[in-house]
């Protein structure tokens, strides 16, 4: 029997993000077409080759493409900003260009990132404060996206990795703990993180809707990613005796400028899709009993 469902194509579907989202917990009324360059993907396709995005979308006939791709390592897009552009911006290019031959109608939800804001927050949608190429090249992202009447999703996320490809920031912490090196945690950088979880949950609502536009999705009341990685500590029942509460300025690490403040109003959404978003600490209180099963 033939699969009636409508397809869903995630682009960058062996990520962090994507192998969350492609588990099968989430867009169960869809057949989810994963998209990579490596054999565990469902179809291989070079993104930056606008010939091979073409006959990918012929191939699949999406109803939606949630775009997930991004070089997101900020030092080296720094270094190398050509690099930057045609990971982080050339694939959306291709994907609206080759959009407009097709003889069905497709729609493009692009998860960006919450880097494209700094000073006071929390951060209503409008107020873009580009720091870095990284920033630079994912809000250059969302104009292209915009250009295809597209949705702009801008967040940020945590929990457990299902890929040995990528960890996340508990992954990361979770050793951390477990280990007698000192942590430096910095006290001067504000976020508002949302789990994976809530997050699929969320991509996975809006594909049902025809809304469009950019969009915050975090949580309430963020935090510094020092009281974080205390907070994630505690509630995974790990010692935090090995964390040192920095700041950006005393490490030396740290090649390119990091905003500092990327804590998101998240008003709009909360108002365009009827719901409320959680309190971080909600999240972390979800996210830590992945560790401690």
């Amino acid at each position: 029997m033939s699969d009636s469902r409508q397809n869903v194509l995630i682009l960058g579907a062996t990520g962090l993000l994507g192998s969350n989202l492609t588990s099968g917990t989430y867009l169960q009324n869809y057949c989810c077409i994963g998209q990579g360059r490596g054999p565990e993907a469902d179809i291989q396709s070079d993104l930056q080759e606008i010939e091979q995005v073409r006959e990918m979308l012929v191939q699949t006939q999406p109803t939606a493409i949630i775009n997930l791709v991004g070089l997101t390592n900020v030092d080296s897009c720094e270094q190398y900003p050509n690099e930057a552009y045609r990971v982080n911006v050339l694939p959306v290019e291709n994907v609206l260009k080759a959009a407009e031959s097709l003889s069905f109608k497709t729609r493009l939800i692009h998860i960006s990132t919450d880097q494209v804001y700094d000073g006071a927050g929390p951060h209503r949608e409008g107020s873009v404060m580009l720091t870095n190429y990284y920033a630079f090249s994912k809000y250059a992202a969302e104009l292209v996206a915009r250009t295809g009447d597209g949705l702009v999703l801008r967040t940020n996320f945590f929990g457990k990795s299902r890929t040995e490809k990528r960890k996340s920031i508990t992954d990361w912490l979770y050793q951390e703990l477990t280990s007698d090196r000192e942590v430096q945690v910095f006290e001067d950088v504000l976020f508002s993180p949302l789990s994976m979880h809530s997050l699929c949950e969320l991509i996975e609502q809006t594909v049902e809707t025809d809304l469009a536009g950019i969009f915050n999705l975090g949580t309430h009341e963020g935090a510094s990613k020092a009281d974080f990685a205390f907070q994630f500590g505690e509630l995974t029942g790990l010692p935090t005796s090995n964390l040192k509460r920095v700041t950006t300025s005393e490490v030396s690490f740290l090649k390119t400028y990091r905003p500092k403040d990327m804590r998101m109003d998240v008003s709009a959404i909360e108002g365009a899709m009827g719901m409320t978003l959680p309190k971080l600490r909600t999240e972390l209180e979800r996210v830590a009993k992945e560790y401690i099963l």
